[in-house]
């Protein structure tokens, strides 16, 4: 879970995990609808992922971190963004079955 334009919303942590196991440069990548059927790809420098104190990608600070630069994305054009999904489905924590 992380925040996305200020709501809890589920995230695939598996590009945190990538760049965890492979620690390479992470960069965000778009591609902005332009007027007369044109389209604009633009390429992010590197992000500055987090690190835990052993030196390694935190995978949970990664995620937030791509999210919050998708969340720039649409708010700076909003009008090109769509979800299908239900991305701020968020499900509780299931509960915890003690031992007898």
């Amino acid at each position: 879970v992380v925040n996305f334009l200020g709501r809890p919303a589920m995230a695939n942590s598996i590009l945190g995990k990538f760049a965890r196991q492979y620690d390479c440069p992470v960069h965000g990548v778009r591609v902005i609808r332009l007027p007369n059927n044109r389209f604009r790809l633009e390429l992010t420098p590197p992000l500055s992922l987090p690190r835990d104190p052993d030196g390694q990608i935190n995978v949970q600070g990664a995620m937030q971190a791509m999210t919050d630069l998708v969340a720039g994305w649409v708010r700076e054009y909003p009008e090109q963004w769509l979800w299908m999904h239900r991305r701020w489905r968020v499900q509780a924590a299931p509960p915890t079955i003690k031992p007898m």
